[in-house]
């Protein structure tokens, strides 16, 4: 077990485990990494390799074939409608995916084959647009998706060179957290590496994140865990009486609420939260530039054809309801760092006790940012939020 902490050094979790200890990296383990990260940049380039030919075959193909394309807004339609059912098909294999993938794939093909062999029979043009921008959506998230992933490893690769010449390995473990899984965890327990849910161990490379063993064993698959520092809790602050008029007029006879300040360190979290709710605006960004180049070429392409062409068709508005979906995500989030930041500058939380506790010498409950309504810290642990990838 780690030394104890002293009162105001931040505590340090991990896919909502806290940290225990630090042990040395072993040899064998230090070259199975550097192999692995051999094999990470050679799978990339291949990777990538094959999304430029799948592009460059599909934009050839609407040159040769105009009437294919036109419908889709030309060869740049048509390369990522190949490129995004293409990917769909492969996602078929994997869990999480299969269904919403099989089932896009399988409309698409009977649309096909009713309008080749039955064309009294086949689907209106409307339907068959929106079925096919969201399974291209769907295929063009995960590349998104997987490309990310694979530009966030490639960059970490040389702070992970730099970890492994340190030698050292972070070991953080304690109970399955309650309510709902960390998502690594939960990618752990698809896995089937949660055997024993009532200890929990991962170790990790301290600064990236990398995880290298699970339970005493070595992990295959690139996984990187949410490594967090956050406010020790204060169990034992000082506690006074709400404000005039912040009680509630009702209050239940069982609980007891007070109020305690907010340290130094929780008001430095509380910031770094607030910056990274506001910081995830590039998905609306490259949503945005992806549909404005889609519906310019598009509109372009119908213009060259015909002097009658319409505004917005099927496809259209569906790209423009998939990017009034992101907006919409992204202003929830703006709106959540703003309540935040009014609980920064409030300064406290709301203390919640039962009726059976002494609220001057026992730890709360529950502590609650007045503001936002959101859990500051259960049974005197950090509530969930505050340790996962906001």
């Amino acid at each position: 077990m780690s030394e104890p902490r002293p009162p105001e050094e931040p505590c340090r979790y991990a896919a909502g485990l806290p940290h225990q200890a630090r042990r040395p990296l072993a040899a064998h383990d230090r070259a199975w990494i550097e192999r692995r990260l051999r094999r990470l940049w050679i799978g990339t380039v291949l990777a990538l390799l094959g999304v430029l030919v799948v592009v460059a075959a599909a934009v050839a193909l609407g040159q040769r074939a105009p009437t294919l394309a036109r419908p889709l807004g030309g060869g740049l339609g048509l390369s990522l409608c190949a490129l995004g059912v293409g990917v769909l098909g492969c996602l078929t294999a994997r869990r999480p995916w299969r269904w919403l993938a099989i089932a896009g794939l399988a409309v698409l093909g009977a649309s096909a084959a009713a309008r080749a062999w039955l064309p009294a029979w086949s689907p209106p043009r409307w339907l068959v647009a929106e079925v096919l921008v969201g399974t291209t959506a769907l295929g063009l998230s995960a590349v998104g998706l997987w490309v990310g992933r694979r530009v966030r490893l490639l960059r970490l690769s040389s702070l992970v060179r730099g970890e492994l010449a340190e030698g050292e390995l972070d070991r953080f473990e304690g109970p399955c957290p309650e309510g709902p899984l960390d998502a690594l965890l939960a990618r752990l327990r698809t896995a089937g590496e949660l055997r024993d849910r009532s200890g929990l161990r991962l170790e990790l490379l301290p600064r990236s994140g990398l995880l290298v063993r699970v339970g005493g064993r070595r992990f295959e698959r690139w996984e990187t865990a949410h490594v967090v520092d956050v406010a020790p809790a204060q169990p034992h602050a000082l506690r006074v009486e709400l404000p005039q008029g912040v009680a509630p007029a009702t209050p239940d006879p069982r609980l007891c609420l007070r109020r305690r300040s907010l340290t130094p360190l929780e008001r430095a979290e509380l910031q770094r939260h607030i910056a990274q709710l506001r910081r995830r605006w590039w998905p609306a960004a490259a949503l945005t530039v992806l549909v404005l180049a889609l519906m310019t070429w598009t509109l372009r392409s119908d213009a060259a054809v015909s002097d009658s062409w319409p505004l917005l068709d099927g496809a259209s508005l569906g790209w423009l309801a998939l990017l009034v979906v992101v907006y919409v995500g992204y202003a929830r989030r703006v709106l959540a760092a703003r309540k935040l930041e009014h609980d920064r500058r409030l300064r406290w939380v709301v203390t919640v006790h039962q009726d059976t506790a002494d609220p001057q010498h026992d730890p709360p409950t529950l502590e609650v940012l007045p503001i936002s309504q959101l859990a500051w810290t259960e049974h005197a642990t950090p509530a969930g939020w505050r340790l996962s990838r906001l």
